[in-house]
């Protein structure tokens, strides 16, 4: 049978948007026998609540009143009949049959699918129809549809009982719910289990909580299709194929679909935190430890979120429930974790039990240098190295790192594998040293000691090219080495200050454009380099410069090895660029046409001989080089 009309039944009842209070709104009707009631000369009786759960397997209407016809107004016209609940229409035989899957849909939208008895306010209309024109001829007085929608009893827990708990089932170790709403809005049930040790399948059911210990009955079990279960234990047992690289298994089960899926998890060595702080544009890593839980320091500013991958935004993790600092996560499009005040936290994630935590980092610091473990050595961070920092007097012996002049967050161990908790460290000699923490880099937390020669951390170069107004960065090595990649065009000299302090330039005392010494005491630019890009190499140490022009090039595209496609410099963008079709596959970036140079790894982190990159859709690109610029190396491809 088809529905004849809706009248603004949205508008009216919130259809798409039911609340609980709405669904009280209807009044309902508990009359202690059947009623019957006036139409016109006839009369309709009401029926027994009407069970959609117990329909016959190819029942397609359902009887929702007696109709006694009142006798017709106008000859030659057959009398047809709609069933009206509130503003909504339906057509009714005059056996008071109407569609079950009609009445199905209307009792879910107003008042969801909960199986219990809703009782609808109706009233029967009689129309006569010649079948070109229908005439109103008799609306009954109100009476009561009484009706139980279509669904299984969903209690508000499950608990597997399988091949891992020895099918003990009065064993609560693996609980299966919803987040605690009403599971009738919210019909989703999730667990996490281990992967068996053995690599073994699991098989299992889900038994109801009310059936804890008892004889099996209500258990979920295999359905008739792949992908569905069945209720009440009438199916096989559910069965979880092992995944050899599966340290966890989720489940989800959809209790009113009838579905469930399961998806393997293995801990990535990293994941990633993304948000506000960088306009939801850069990745920063947190270092996980093979079990799921993940930590790093980082600065953020206003809203965040997690993902599993640099490169997209798959799988990625939101917010289930909690605030800014502390919380659960989940993976179904939730709304990213509230904002929090710029600055440094210690975030913690843990993909075991699927929460975050967030601890403000005020202070880092260095502390037991020389037995003194009572007062810190208080480190910076370097935006450029990204690291903390500190260039301090350090006596022989044992220290530690610690956040907030506190020993909640400590960090010990070994250098280059730092761990909350590890042990002391220890520096063999006294001396003058940097010292550098690494606490959010795409390796374990380490830090690196090395003795202070004086050498500051970058230098500048500065000419012609950015009209004497551009401070390029080299990144030294700490022993007086500096390097860089740069486009120059003309005169240029080297300082050891960024911005407009001048003060201890270093200009040219012999050689000539390209290769020479370096004097601090103002004999004069250095020569004309013709425009183009450079490798700029200057050693402190010996106060030498030398240039190298370099060409360089995409390599590897569509497998060829051998043949760079060329870049030039875009002086506005301040980059390498190139414009070309690429295929699906990888490549790297090097100059001038050998492997001397190149550079690979992630796309904002390209490192010299780093892995190749990949590009996953074949078609037309802009490709961007930026060198040396924040002191790394990083690219950009634009699909045109």
């Amino acid at each position: 049978m088809k529905k004849l009309m809706y009248i603004a039944a949205a508008a009216l009842f919130g259809l798409t948007a039911c609340t609980e209070d709405f669904k009280d709104w209807v009044p309902q009707q508990q009359p202690t026998q059947p009623a019957t009631v006036t139409f016109g000369d006839g009369s309709v009786t009401e029926v027994d609540v009407v069970d959609l759960n117990a329909l016959a397997e190819d029942q397609e209407t359902v009887k929702v009143a007696s109709i006694v016809a009142p006798t017709a107004s106008a000859e030659g016209y057959e009398p047809i009949y709609t069933l009206n609940i509130g503003e909504q229409t339906f057509e009714i035989d005059a056996n008071g049959q109407i569609s079950a899957e009609e009445l199905q849909a209307y009792i879910s939208e107003v008042y969801g699918r909960r199986p219990v008895e809703r009782d609808l306010t109706a009233t029967i209309s009689m129309w006569t129809s010649n079948g070109t024109t229908a005439i109103k001829t008799a609306t009954s007085a109100p009476f009561v549809v009484r009706a139980i929608p279509q669904a299984p009893n969903i209690e508000s827990a499950y608990y597997l009982t399988g091949s891992i708990n020895s099918w003990d089932n009065k064993n609560t170790d693996y609980k299966l719910t919803n987040d605690g709403s009403d599971p009738y809005e919210n019909p989703k049930f999730t667990l996490r289990i281990p992967a068996p040790e053995d690599g073994s399948n699991i098989e299992f059911k889900m038994t109801p909580e009310s059936g804890l210990g008892g004889d099996w009955s209500g258990c979920l079990t295999a359905g008739s299709e792949d992908g569905k279960f069945a209720y009440d234990n009438v199916g096989g047992n559910l069965v979880i194929e092992a995944d050899p690289d599966a340290l966890y298994y989720d489940l989800t089960f959809n209790m009113l679909d009838q579905t469930w899926t399961v998806t393997p998890v293995g801990f990535n060595p990293f994941i990633y935190e993304i948000g506000n702080e960088s306009s939801w544009g850069e990745n920063h890593p947190l270092y996980g430890n093979g079990l799921g839980q993940y930590e790093a320091v980082i600065y953020l500013d206003g809203e965040f979120k997690f993902k599993p991958n640099k490169e997209n935004w798959d799988g990625d993790w939101e917010k289930a429930s909690g605030n800014a600092e502390a919380g659960t996560l989940k993976t179904d499009g939730g709304p990213n974790i509230d904002a929090v005040a710029a600055g440094f936290y210690y975030v913690q994630v843990d993909l075991k039990e699927m929460t975050y935590k967030l601890t403000a980092i005020k202070t880092i610091g260095i502390i037991g240098n020389g037995g003194d473990w009572n007062t810190d050595i208080p480190m910076t961070y370097n935006e450029v190295l990204r690291c903390w920092e500190a260039r301090t007097a350090l006596a022989g012996g044992e220290f530690k790192f610690r956040a907030n002049n506190d020993w909640a967050i400590n960090w010990g161990g070994d250098f280059s594998n730092l761990t909350q908790g590890g042990a002391n460290l220890s520096v063999a000699a006294a001396g003058d040293y940097v010292v550098r923490l690494y606490l959010s880099d795409e390796a374990a937390p380490h830090c690196t000691v090395e003795v202070d020669n004086g050498f500051p951390d970058f230098i500048y170069e500065i000419g012609n090219e950015g009209g004497w107004s551009t401070c390029h960065p080299l990144r030294g090595n700490g022993q007086g080495q500096y390097s860089g990649f740069y486009y120059l065009n003309g005169e240029f000299k080297f300082k050891p200050n960024d911005g407009d302090d001048w003060s201890g330039d270093w200009e040219r005392l012999s050689g000539d454009t390209y290769e020479g010494a370096l004097t601090p005491d103002g004999s004069g630019n250095i020569g004309d380099a013709a425009a183009g890009m450079y490798k700029i190499d200057v050693d402190l140490a010996v106060m030498s410069y030398k240039l190298t022009a370099v060409t360089i090039g995409v390599i590897g595209n569509g497998g060829d090895w051998d043949n760079d496609i060329d870049m030039t410099y875009n002086t506005e963008a301040g980059c390498l660029e190139v414009t070309t079709e690429l295929a699906a596959g990888e490549f790297k970036f090097r100059a001038n046409h050998g492997w001397d140079i190149n550079w690979g790894g992630s796309f904002d982190n390209l490192t010299q001989g780093g892995a190749n990159l990949s590009v996953a859709e074949a078609g037309t690109y802009k490709v961007q080089l930026f060198l040396s610029y924040d002191g790394k190396h990083y690219c950009k491809l634009i699909k045109q």
